[in-house]
């Protein structure tokens, strides 16, 4: 009876930390969209989203400064 107890327990946690994980991989695609995303879903060119990422020069930029 003990061992059953402690079978339905590690199920149970095993469960738990399943749903944990795909929570967090959820989440963590969430906060990861990027400029890209946005552009995919922009319907119309002259849709800000549409446009690459500018730098303070009003050039197209790829990310940080080296």
């Amino acid at each position: 009876m003990a061992q059953q107890r402690q079978t339905s327990r590690q199920q149970q946690a095993s469960r738990h930390k399943q749903r944990s994980e795909e929570t967090g991989r959820l989440e963590s695609a969430e906060r990861n969209k990027d400029w890209a995303d946005n552009a995919a879903h922009a319907r119309t060119a002259d849709d800000p989203r549409a446009m690459a990422p500018r730098d303070a020069g009003g050039r197209p930029s790829t990310g940080d400064r080296f």
